[in-house]
């Protein structure tokens, strides 16, 4: 099973062999969201997380 790093906490993070580039993976240690971005060898790179909540603040006074 192929194994990336996680960026954040520097654990070993496995990958299915059907993972595809693009693809969001979870780190089993720290629970970070990462994404796929190199498959030979895997590369992974913290998700950024959109401000959605940008419109609920707006509505908090």
């Amino acid at each position: 099973m192929p194994t990336g790093t996680c960026p954040e906490c520097d654990a070993d993070v496995h990958v299915d062999m059907d993972t595809d580039k693009g693809e969001t993976v979870s780190c089993e240690e720290c629970g970070a969201a990462l994404e796929v971005v190199g498959l030979d060898p895997v590369e992974l790179d913290i998700v950024e997380e959109e401000d959605l909540d940008d419109d609920e603040d707006d509505d908090e006074f």
